[in-house]
């Protein structure tokens, strides 16, 4: 099927098939998170299949590395200008053209790729400190027992 005549989904069976609500939809197409799907004159918003996991990867995002709605925004037009390289790269350019979009690719995907580190270290700091103050609490537990034992 052509992108021309491929079904399409109303906002209702999309966002049951995306498995959120209708309204999730729209908040992330006023977040720039989703592309805003035009109405065709006089009838509803219809939503492309493909559009799903645009929706899927959000919500990986967000669950995964628990970015902000900022974060996932970049992370996405940074996915999106790596797939307009591929489709450039696929295009038969020169060989130096080639080299320029695999550099360009090179480039941007190091970057995500530095955030995700940033967000990993993070996280591991965080752990670290979950994990001193539960050593504490456990030994002033201990502590607190001895005491009510000598008593």
């Amino acid at each position: 099927m052509s992108p021309q005549t491929a079904p399409t989904l109303r906002i209702g069976q999309f966002a049951v098939a995306c498995g959120v609500t209708p309204r999730t939809i729209r908040f992330y197409e006023q977040q720039g998170l989703l592309s805003s799907i035009p109405r065709q004159t006089h009838t509803m918003r219809r939503y492309s299949p493909d559009l799903i996991a645009r929706v899927e990867r959000i919500q990986h995002l967000q669950a995964l590395l628990d970015w902000s709605l900022e974060d996932i925004r970049a992370a996405l037009v940074l996915e999106d200008q790596v797939a307009a390289l591929r489709t450039q790269y696929y295009q038969n350019p020169s060989v130096i053209q080639r080299q320029n979009l695999l550099d360009e690719a090179i480039q941007l995907t190091t970057n995500q790729l530095t955030r995700v580190y940033q967000r990993m270290e993070s996280l591991q700091n965080l752990q670290r400190d979950l994990e001193d103050k539960l050593s504490r609490y456990r030994a002033l537990r201990a502590e607190s027992g001895r005491e009510d034992d000598a008593r």
